[in-house]
């Protein structure tokens, strides 16, 4: 399927995302899942959205090449840079960070993904492992790949230099009071 088909498609609750021309349809994220992007998303716009320093979503529509259109779990854009955002995805460049909460299919996030995003020049790339209960938070180095800036875990502080200002311990995120981890 083509990009532009893909983009015509109706608009729809399930989560389907264009890779290289095939399109991809997930099943419901599990309840973990959408519980640890939802708290991160929740410290991402209360210290970037609310304060004015950029845009964040929880599933945002991100096109990163020209036969593949993503739905990263979280997506960040700095304020300079809101144009980027078209009226249904964001198709004007590559957003500053993009957040993948690993599913049950780890080789597409951690290979695939990877590439894509990495080929579309998007600035940080975080990999949130609930299983692992650790945030791998990958930087766009000056040759065009990503490199590991760190592996946190719930004893860490994330942190960026794309927002100096945001910081969160992540075991706000991790350790969470109400996060239900049903028995692996």
């Amino acid at each position: 399927m083509s990009l532009a088909e893909f983009l015509d498609l109706p608009r729809q609750e399930q989560r389907c995302e264009l890779i290289d021309g095939v399109v991809y349809m997930a099943a419901f994220p599990v309840p973990d899942h959408q519980f640890l992007a939802t708290v991160l998303t929740t410290h991402l716009a209360l210290q970037i959205l609310e304060t004015g320093l950029g845009i964040v979503y929880q599933v945002a529509g991100v096109v990163v090449s020209d036969n593949s259109a993503l739905g990263p779990d979280i997506v960040v854009v700095r304020q300079e840079r809101v144009g980027i955002i078209g009226r249904t995805v964001i198709d004007g460049g590559p957003p500053d960070i993009v957040v993948e909460v690993l599913s049950s299919d780890r080789r597409a996030d951690l290979v695939r993904k990877r590439e894509l995003y990495e080929a579309a020049g998007i600035p940080e790339y975080w990999i949130l492992d609930g299983d692992a209960n650790t945030l791998t938070a990958l930087e766009l180095a000056d040759d065009g790949t990503y490199h590991e800036r760190v592996i946190l875990t719930a004893a860490d502080t994330l942190t960026t230099p794309l927002f100096p200002e945001f910081s969160v311990p992540l075991a706000q995120v991790f350790d969470h009071p109400a996060r239900i981890r049903p028995n692996i």
